[in-house]
C-alpha cells in the first residue's frame, strides 16, 4: 500500500500537518486542497509514481483512500 509516500507528498505539496493526513481524510474538506492545490498534487503524484492521472480520474480523488487506491491499482 502506498499511503506513507502519498503522505509524504501531500504534505510536502500543501504544506499539510501529518497528522490531518489519514485514509479517511476528505480533500476539500479536511486537508483544505483547492483546485490549484489539486493540480499541483496530481503533477507530484504522476513525478513520484510515473503515471498521467486523466482529468477525470482526478476528479474522483475526494478523499486521501482515492488516491492510495487509484496509485495502487495503477502500479500493482
Amino acid at each position: 500500500m502506498s499511503f506513507e509516500k502519498v503522505k509524504e507528498i501531500i504534505m510536502d505539496t500543501i504544506n499539510c500537518d501529518g497528522d490531518k493526513i489519514v485514509m479517511e481524510a476528505s480533500l476539500k474538506d479536511d486537508l483544505g486542497i483547492d483546485s490549484l492545490d489539486a493540480m499541483e498534487l496530481s503533477m507530484a503524484l504522476e513525478e513520484a509514481y510515473g503515471l498521467t492521472i486523466d482529468e477525470e480520474d482526478l476528479h474522483g480523488f475526494v478523499t486521501v483512500k482515492n488516491i492510495v487506491d487509484y496509485i495502487d491499482s495503477k502500479v500493482a
